[in-house]
């Protein structure tokens, strides 16, 4: 595998590990600070206990808890524990307590040092107990160092292990892709020579017939030979299709005549329909159309609508074009067998095969066969942002197709493709 096919499963490759590596991160930082939630809370519970312990329970400064320090105040006389911080204790609080008896606790910062002091009434005396919570914060400080280097490694292997599994995984998809490109670019080139040959044939022989010395040359000769000629060309067409949807990102969106477009569909098939004793006829939007949308996709759409409408129609097929506001409406009608109630749901799906909708169920008919035509028409019509439905009549099928009408400003092809690519690229990467 080479070239553009190993670019892309690399681009690939390092995509899926971004993509597991920021999940990875948004789950590593919840689980980070859910723990460092849980250690700050039990550290703040331990502490307030601790507090709420030494101003109600202890009596003397020398049975203050391990990390505080007392102050006890009894009928005017104070008391304090050796090694107070500086500007400790807070007389005001000490008094106010005394004065109304209500405890009161605050945080307080003395040269850079986190206290938390509290002062309450003990049984006629004023204790006030400072806890340092510099070593708590010194913990969450080293924890959360510890969390960060651990789960910092843990993205960095992951991403690594993702490339890793993802390039073994991919790689056998992007070879078949690969394979499946180079196999239909072949197909085409080989096929493209025939057909160029078969069509300068068919056209050689058209003048001979044409400028023979019979004055009346048979009508059905000619027509056989058009058909030739019609042929050859759908069938180029054909492989030019291949060719883009071997890579579907080559695609563009340009201005396309709808209604021309619907004619000449229309008139490749007549010639076939008429050997089938089905008329064809166009009805509708007589004038220009124009449109953004993908030419061969588009024309896809209406030659595999016109192909399940001929096939089953027992004389006549109508091709609507039609608009409803910003709405573009393609109506396929034809006067064949119809659904099946139990078909209509399935009946975009590839391969889908069902009983005709008149037949008897002890009737033995055989079955209806869809293959890959109405499938094809759903993902046209998906591609340009649209849907397909089968519509209602007596008899009959009738299968709409709404498009939304889209036009490039000034008829100009390129405007708006960098937007159009840009949304398209952020789709493929997320």
């Amino acid at each position: 595998m080479k070239g553009q096919a190993e670019d892309e499963l690399q681009r690939s490759s390092w995509r899926l590990a971004l993509q597991t590596g920021a999940l990875l991160v948004l789950l590593l930082v919840a689980i980070a600070g859910s723990v460092l939630l849980i250690v700050s809370t039990s550290q703040a519970t331990a502490a307030q206990r601790l507090l709420t312990t030494a101003t109600e329970h202890v009596d003397s400064i020398v049975d203050a808890p391990a990390g505080t320090w007392l102050a006890i105040s009894n009928q005017g006389v104070l008391t304090v524990s050796p090694g107070m911080p500086s500007g400790l204790p807070d007389l005001k609080a000490i008094d106010a307590v005394a004065a109304n008896g209500v405890a009161a606790q605050e945080d307080v910062s003395i040269a850079g040092r986190p206290y938390t002091v509290r002062t309450a009434d003990s049984g006629g005396r004023v204790v006030q107990a400072v806890f340092d919570r510099h070593e708590n914060l010194e913990e969450l400080n080293r924890l959360g160092v510890a969390l960060l280097l651990t789960c910092g490694g843990a993205v960095v292997l992951a991403s690594l292990l993702a490339v890793w599994l993802a390039r073994r995984t991919m790689r056998p998809m992007a070879e078949a892709l690969d394979r499946q490109r180079r196999f239909v670019a072949d197909a085409s080139h080989e096929l493209r020579t025939p057909l160029t040959l078969l069509s300068m044939r068919a056209q050689m022989l058209r003048r001979r017939v044409a400028s023979s010395r019979l004055q009346e040359p048979p009508a059905n000769i000619e027509a056989d030979v058009d058909a030739m000629i019609e042929d050859s060309r759908s069938l180029t067409r054909l492989l030019e299709d291949l060719l883009i949807s071997a890579d579907s990102r080559r695609v563009e969106l340009t201005d396309v005549d709808v209604v021309a477009l619907a004619d000449d569909v229309v008139q490749s098939f007549s010639v076939s329909a008429a050997h089938r004793g089905v008329t064809i006829e166009r009805t509708g939007i007589a004038g220009p159309l124009a449109i953004t949308a993908a030419p061969t996709a588009l024309r896809r759409l209406f030659v595999a609508l016109l192909d399940n409408a001929v096939r089953f129609a027992r004389g006549r097929v109508d091709v609507g074009v039609t608009t409803d506001s910003r709405t573009l409406v393609i109506t396929v009608r034809d006067d064949g067998p119809g659904f099946a109630d139990d078909v209509k749901p399935r009946a975009f799906e590839r391969l889908a095969t069902a009983r005709p909708a008149d037949a008897e169920p002890e009737a033995g008919a055989a079955p209806r066969h869809y293959g890959l035509g109405l499938a094809l028409v759903a993902e046209a019509a998906a591609q340009h942002g649209g849907r397909v439905e089968i519509g209602t009549q007596p008899s009959g099928a009738v299968i709409v197709v709404h498009l939304p009408i889209r036009r490039n400003p000034g008829n100009s092809p390129a405007a708006g493709s960098f937007f159009r690519a840009l949304v398209s690229r952020l789709r493929r990467m997320f």
